[in-house]
């Protein structure tokens, strides 16, 4: 089968290699679309070196496609079946897989590290780890559901937004923007802040009511001088920047939130002054939980200006392409087409 693969220092490429092979309580898909995450990016810059097991590892989490072999063990969806395959898997029996959170498990196996991930033209995954996808939810917002906005949605909920409440958001990728359109349809007030144009001028479309160049100003003291120098009710930190990270805590107030997304950098805060002497309320949030499905898909449904972020895929031969556009700041979510 047709994969892309990792080759280091920023280059990747399209090659053959065998089609994975499902274990007994494990289904085939056939992948159709696949998209690439702002955390693929940190290893797709390593060098060949630092990559390790990657070298020969799949890439990407976010597949959607055809269930091509059903699991011998009779379990899990039919042959036919269009799906998302959730991108963290476990041991199966311990108390986090029952609950649907394997993330959580000490025997996690995550697609496009553990095991060959999405960007190629099968994988294998657990019976238990594939979700249907109905039909008037297109294979592209299928791949945006996948990751960007399931993890969108969960750290939303976590959040505890209210109507009227001042919302920040910082890093307008497509997790930060699927953040800005559930705080503008929740009746939040919005703040968008990302350095590139393009972003921004997305989040204002998908419902910002207010957008910020960190370069050209201060996001911090722009964000408080219209918030009565407190701040916002709710912070979400999306870029993984250190810089942004260190601002998100200067500006976040007394009593407030902070809800942190953003991965693959280390953090620098102070505990007694950012979080302890604030009384602020900091949130992890990772990915969706596997029961969380049907919420996230409601939402997304309600939600047509999500539209805004599909763009259009690269077809599988350009799939190095889609890697190279994502890591130079692509507007909107990357997808690769490998129907």
């Amino acid at each position: 089968m047709r994969a892309l693969m990792l080759t280091g220092d920023r280059h990747s490429e399209v090659r053959q290699v065998p089609r994975p092979v499902p274990a007994h309580d494990e289904v085939l898909v056939r992948v159709t679309v696949s998209a690439v995450c702002g955390s693929d990016l940190p290893h797709y810059r390593k060098s060949a070196q630092d990559l390790g097991h990657r070298l020969h590892t799949v890439p990407g989490h976010e597949a959607v496609g055809v269930i091509a072999q059903a699991a011998a063990s009779g379990d899990g969806p039919a042959e036919g079946t269009r799906v998302i395959v959730y991108q963290h898997s476990g041991c199966g029996d311990c108390t986090f897989c029952l609950s649907g959170e394997p993330m959580f498990c000490a025997d996690r196996r995550t697609l496009g590290n553990h095991r060959s991930g999405a960007d190629g033209e099968y994988l294998t995954a657990p019976a238990t780890g594939v979700l249907p996808v109905p039909a008037d939810v297109s294979d592209a917002m299928a791949a945006l559901i996948a990751c960007n906005f399931g993890t969108a949605y969960s750290a939303f909920r976590k959040s505890g937004v209210a109507v009227g409440d001042r919302v920040a958001v910082f890093g307008l990728g497509p997790v930060g923007c699927c953040v800005v359109a559930l705080a503008a349809a929740a009746g939040a007030e919005v703040f968008a802040v990302d350095p590139i144009e393009g972003r921004r001028d997305l989040a204002k479309t998908l419902g910002a009511g207010t957008v910020i160049d960190p370069i050209a100003q201060d996001p911090v003291a722009a964000v408080a001088a219209v918030t009565e120098g407190r701040g916002p009710e709710v912070i979400f930190e999306c870029s993984a920047n250190p810089a942004a990270q260190t601002q998100v805590m200067k500006l976040a107030r007394p009593h407030g939130t902070v809800v942190l997304l953003g991965a693959n950098n280390s953090m620098e805060i102070d505990p007694g002054v950012d979080v302890i002497r604030k009384e602020l309320r900091v949130i992890g949030s990772w990915v969706f939980t596997q029961p969380e499905f049907p919420a996230v898909l409601r939402a997304a449904r309600s939600l047509p200006a999500l539209q805004h972020l599909i763009t259009d895929p690269f077809p599988a031969h350009r799939a190095p392409e889609a890697l190279a556009a994502a890591d130079a700041g692509h507007i909107g979510k990357v997808l690769i087409d490998w129907s």
